[in-house]
């Protein structure tokens, strides 16, 4: 019998380990999958430069604890300026100068009165706080459901202005899965083990997998609430039962991507970093360029866009995202591309969404959880880090914070 079984070898379970390993503490992961990382996956096969399937920036890289580890390990980032490298389609032409300005204002007025609402504890929607865009109300509701990875009707003001932005924020050229994963060598982790069952009996804590039943004197369990929604694992202690409840109201949204593999870089794109294409009557999509290579482009969706358009799988994003390709570069744009993959969180199982948003009206809900004693079955993830929901990093933290109770309050 180990000390704790840590469920779950994303970027959560990774540093619940890690906080177990330094304090001597016996113990095991397991990971239903074949693969490290959880949301965090760089996918180094499908295109002719590995890319991040989730996650890929270090958000508030000033204060990010998984910069350290990148710089420990030698991972490469890129401190990145992204003021004034940006580019937006609208309706049939490019926009310029002052109206480009325009937009950038229409975006911070919409999170400067979600986070007025949050300092106000307006548990509200956060369409409901929105102040008038304007010509751009395409263009911001789709930075809000990129930010929430769901539609501003569906997530609370109050619960989104709980996350603390420095907006310093460095991509990981060599990958955010691959560090995460790197981070992991040497843990004891187990993959293609699910865990199925959860249970506290006196003194210990029972946990039924697809590959027997362990044992140990706690849990930790850092799968997304898409997973403990869907009930995919049973829980038998009444102490846990109110995280349950808690994590309806947060569940996973949706966000996919589309990646681009070009034969040279996109014409009039040479110094952008991101550009936006709305057509006259649809969903825009927003366009990352990889600028380490300049000839793959990622295309990102969120809330409802995602859903809908991945409904119909990977043929249903990629005709959503070259749809709006060729409105901004011409038809001829299809001859240029050279390789096509997309991600597909919302149809995996062992995910399901993409990352936590709170509902209108559970704000305080979700607060009050993430202190909440559950004994010896303990909840880690992105949705359980109070300040930094929605990131590697609040999960890697969220992990350490867990195991560090554990050892004090359970393996005393």
């Amino acid at each position: 019998m180990v000390d704790v079984v840590v469920i779950g070898a994303g970027a959560a379970g990774i540093g619940a380990g890690l906080a177990l390993q330094a304090a001597g503490r016996s113990f095991m992961i397991i990971e239903a999958t074949d693969r490290i990382g959880g949301r965090a996956f760089t996918d180094k096969s499908s295109m002719p430069l590995p890319w991040d399937q989730g996650c890929h920036w270090l958000h508030c890289a000033d204060v990010n604890p998984l910069v350290a580890w990148a710089d420990r390990l030698g991972a490469r980032y890129r401190k990145q300026v992204r003021q004034d490298h940006y580019q937006y389609w609208l309706k049939g032409r490019w926009l310029e100068g002052e109206e480009l300005a325009v937009y950038g204002r229409a975006v911070d007025a919409a999170f400067d009165a979600v986070y007025e609402a949050s300092r106000l504890r307006q548990d509200v929607a956060v369409a409901d706080v929105l102040p008038d865009p304007g010509p751009y109300g395409g263009a911001v509701r789709h930075i809000l459901q990129l930010m929430a990875s769901q539609d501003p009707e569906l997530e609370s003001a109050s619960g989104y202005g709980d996350y603390e932005d420095t907006e310093t924020n460095w991509p990981v050229i060599s990958g955010y899965g691959d560090l995460i994963e790197r981070m992991a060598a040497g843990l004891p982790i187990r993959t293609g083990v699910a865990a199925q069952a959860v249970r506290e009996v006196p003194g210990s804590v029972v946990v039924e997998t697809s590959d027997g039943t362990l044992r140990a004197r706690a849990a930790i369990v850092t799968v997304s609430t898409g997973v403990l929604n869907a009930g995919k694992i049973r829980f038998d202690s009444p102490e846990v039962q109110p995280v349950l409840d808690v994590a309806q109201t947060m569940p996973c949204g949706s966000y996919e991507k589309v990646c681009v593999a070009l034969r040279r870089p996109l014409p009039g794109m040479e110094s952008t970093l991101f550009f936006s294409v709305e057509p006259e009557d649809g969903d825009p999509v927003n366009v990352q360029v990889l600028d380490w290579t300049d000839q793959m482009v990622i295309c990102h969706l969120g809330g409802s866009v995602a859903r809908d358009a991945g409904a119909e799988g990977a043929e249903g994003l990629r005709a959503f995202a070259m749809e709006r390709l060729r409105l901004a570069f011409g038809s001829n744009i299809d001859a240029e591309v050279t390789a096509m993959a997309t991600t597909s969180w919302e149809r995996n199982p062992f995910v399901m969404g993409a990352y936590s948003a709170v509902m209108p009206g559970h704000a305080q809900a979700r607060r009050d959880l993430i202190g909440l004693h559950t004994g010896r079955i303990g909840f880690a993830s992105e949705a359980f880090a109070l300040t930094w929901q929605a990131t590697a990093h609040g999960a890697y933290q969220s992990g350490q914070d867990v195991a560090a109770r554990m050892i004090r309050e359970e393996l005393a």
